[in-house]
């Protein structure tokens, strides 16, 4: 299967609304406090052409294979290294395990390089084992945990 990595324009911003849809009813199986119910209908297509703002899509023969989406993040001076962030990444159930959620990411480091960035953050839910076992197979390494608790607990 070829796969080809392409920056969204704004027709594929918004089929990058539909997958992030997918993905947090996907997610809801790690956080109780995703509404799996929401539905994105507009989000992508507002920022899509935005310099500071990587939208890429996996495709392969005019179908959305998966997609990623990160941005610079802004922290002032307060860190010496820039950073980006990798906010959203998801692959079309058929399309798992195929070497797609690689490519995008490697897409997606090749984006951060070229914008003199040195490190990518993510966030992913503790339990979403297959994706852990994925960033860490790409090099990621845990470097922060993200606590929370519920209001009165």
């Amino acid at each position: 299967m070829k796969i080809n990595i392409v920056k969204a324009d704004y027709k594929l911003a918004k089929q990058a609304n539909t997958l992030l849809t997918k993905l947090i009813v996907d997610e809801k199986k790690y956080d109780e406090n995703i509404n799996e119910n929401c539905i994105v209908k507009s989000l992508y297509e507002k920022f899509f052409d935005n310099n500071d703002v990587c939208l890429l899509i996996a495709m392969n023969k005019g179908e959305a294979l998966g997609y990623i989406y990160g941005y610079i993040q802004n922290n002032g001076d307060a860190k010496l290294k820039k950073t980006a962030v990798l906010d959203a990444l998801y692959v079309e159930e058929n399309f798992r395990n195929k070497g797609v959620a690689k490519e995008l990411i490697d897409a997606f480091n090749n984006w951060a390089k070229s914008n003199g960035l040195n490190y990518i953050e993510l966030k992913v839910c503790k339990d979403n084992i297959k994706a852990i076992n994925l960033y860490e197979k790409i090099g990621f390494k845990t470097s922060k945990i993200i606590m929370e608790n519920k209001v009165g607990d």
